[in-house]
């Protein structure tokens, strides 16, 4: 081999030697960039929501003008509301505590012609825990806590007359969910609930008659969409 093919290939080699480190460098950047982003849950988070509820349930009336019965009071109805919350993340456990205040209506009625009965939640609020596992930026969760709602039991035709009583009635609340996170702030999420709230009794007064009405709860089911805002920390 002459001396300036050696030359040449040991210029060659110098060469690649001192590009190697850098190689190195783009290669490790490249992987990284390649890698998906890992979301952070922690942080406060206020949000709005949409969804269908459905009652089921029945009730006894006594007067004494009219017969002593057992009715079914079942329904479907639409709410919507606002909520808040603060999550805090460890690895891939998510947990945290969450508040809504959702506003609705008529959900229930009865259409006996005898009856004529209807069953409105006006307002329902909860305070709940949440926790679950986070795959990334997917969040898979179970729920539970307190619930409060505000019931309006009426009639279109007790005596002659339209009358209607109301009542916050205290219960609790499970359920779960899916949400997912489209960007570093806006979450979107699927969630499903069961409420169980206290048995009451309505009372309607029209002149010297009196009616009450036992009103006793099977449960009360929420599926509900909504999107969230996360503040980060």
């Amino acid at each position: 081999m002459g001396k300036n093919m050696k030359q040449f290939f040991l210029r060659l080699a110098c060469s690649m030697a001192a590009l190697l480190p850098a190689s190195s460098v783009l290669a490790a950047d490249l992987v990284e960039d390649l890698r998906p982003a890992t979301y952070d849950w922690s942080g406060p988070y206020a949000g709005v929501f949409i969804g269908g509820i459905t009652q089921t349930g029945t009730y006894d009336t006594t007067c004494a003008l009219c017969a002593v019965g057992t009715r079914e009071l079942n329904g479907y109805g639409w709410n919507g509301g606002v909520l808040a919350g603060w999550n805090y993340q460890i690895d891939t456990f998510v947990m945290g505590i969450e508040g809504d205040w959702a506003f609705g209506g008529n959900v229930a009625d009865n259409n006996s012609p005898a009856e004529l009965t209807h069953m409105d939640f006006n307002n329902i609020a909860t305070l709940r825990a949440r926790a679950g596992m986070a795959f990334d930026n997917t969040l898979f969760y179970a729920t539970g806590g307190f619930a409060a709602v505000d019931t309006k039991f009426s009639t279109d035709d007790y005596a002659g007359a339209a009358s209607d009583d109301s009542k916050w009635l205290n219960g609790w609340v499970i359920g779960g969910g899916i949400e997912h996170a489209f960007s570093d702030s806006l979450t979107a999420r699927l969630e499903y609930t069961y409420m169980s709230v206290s048995d009451e009794t309505y009372t309607f007064v029209n002149g010297a008659n009196t009616l009450d009405v036992q009103n006793s709860f099977d449960g009360i089911y929420q599926i509900r969409a909504g999107m969230t805002y996360n503040f980060g920390w």
